[in-house]
């Protein structure tokens, strides 16, 4: 087995990272064709296609529809699903469950019905896919990107795709329901808060910490401006480490403006045993801040930084920055505040 990449990970790139994040987070917004289009658009500068179509399948339907497409033709789009779903080539990418691009699959594509009388009269020389999968492994749908230039899809915009797949999956699920009810766990703290900031106290709970805290005040305000109906994470607090739950509600006066309910649990200590600067540099790492500018804004060397990484990935089970990253945010273990 080799050693995990830390400098080396193409992910570590501030740009690279930072899409992650914000890709994974739009992912979960309530609409799902505003957030698939806003995924397409925040893939863009890492993956460089020249189009692309997330494809949604409707198990009641036994059918594929387009969930969002930018520049792909009508006639292509229709073919990249169901025509596309029963090719020889799917059948890899759904065996690897990991994104392939045209020069991945053995053979020559190139030669394949798909390409010879879609994508390539359609002006496309390079096209890479992934197929999205839930947690539980039911197929929920396909990500299709295509260039014009052959060799556009690079080792990073792969792995870039395929840290973001499980968010994709559960963004198509047509099983998936949002969550807007007030099903608090026993034992949690719990507030709501309406659109004007003002906190309404819960009945049978006692109130959360959480919204006392200054840093929240920020968070809080950029949650009810996007379109996100959910978020989990911690959030430091004069007692210790809270576990939050944040969703979106109706309004307590029954006014339009949506209001939030905040959950909170007290956690014992930080996830995965990790160290408070461990989960410090976690955090600047799902920031998109590579090793040196973590080093120079806590004003320590290169090389604790590095060491901090090395713990974290090891502690975490991940071979690079990126998997790291991309496990918290599906485990929402980051800090909410940051």
């Amino acid at each position: 087995m080799g050693q995990p990449s830390f400098e080396r990970d193409p992910l570590m790139q501030p740009s690279h990272t930072r899409v992650l994040v914000e890709a994974a987070y739009a992912a979960g917004a309530g609409d799902r064709r505003e957030a698939a289009m806003t995924v397409l658009r925040l893939l863009e500068p890492v993956t460089h296609h020249d189009a692309g179509a997330l494809m949604l399948w409707d198990p009641m339907a036994r059918a594929h529809s387009a969930l969002a497409v930018v520049t792909y033709g009508d006639e292509t789009v229709a073919a990249l699903g169901d025509r596309y779903a029963a090719s020889a080539e799917n059948r890899l990418v759904r065996e690897r469950r990991l994104p392939l691009r045209i020069d991945d699959v053995p053979g020559d594509y190139r030669r394949s019905p798909m390409y010879r009388e879609v994508l390539g009269p359609a002006g496309f020389e390079d096209g890479m896919t992934a197929c999205l999968f839930s947690d539980s492994g039911v197929y929920t749908g396909m990500l299709h990107f295509s260039a014009a230039e052959r060799g556009a899809f690079r080792d990073d915009a792969a792995e870039l795709l395929k840290a973001l797949v499980p968010a994709l999956a559960q963004m198509c699920d047509v099983a998936r329901r949002q969550t807007t009810g007030c099903a608090i766990p026993p034992g949690a703290n719990a507030t709501l808060i309406d659109h004007t900031g003002r906190a309404w106290a819960v009945e049978s709970c006692a109130p959360a910490l959480a919204p006392t805290q200054p840093e929240f005040t920020g968070f809080l305000r950029r949650f009810m401006a996007s379109a996100q109906v959910a978020a989990t994470g911690l959030q430091a607090s004069s007692e210790g480490w809270l576990s939050l739950q944040v969703l979106k509600v109706a309004d307590p006066l029954g006014r339009p403006e949506p209001a939030v309910l905040v959950q909170e649990l007290p956690t014992a200590g930080l996830p995965y045993s990790l160290a408070p600067r461990e989960y410090d540099i976690l955090n600047g790492m799902a920031a998109g801040f590579s090793n040196q500018q973590l080093a120079s804004q806590r004003d320590v060397s290169l090389r604790t930084v590095t060491t901090h990484v090395e713990r974290i990935l090891h502690k975490m089970g991940q071979p690079s920055r990126a998997g790291a990253v991309a496990s918290a945010l599906r485990e929402g273990i980051l800090r909410l505040d940051r």
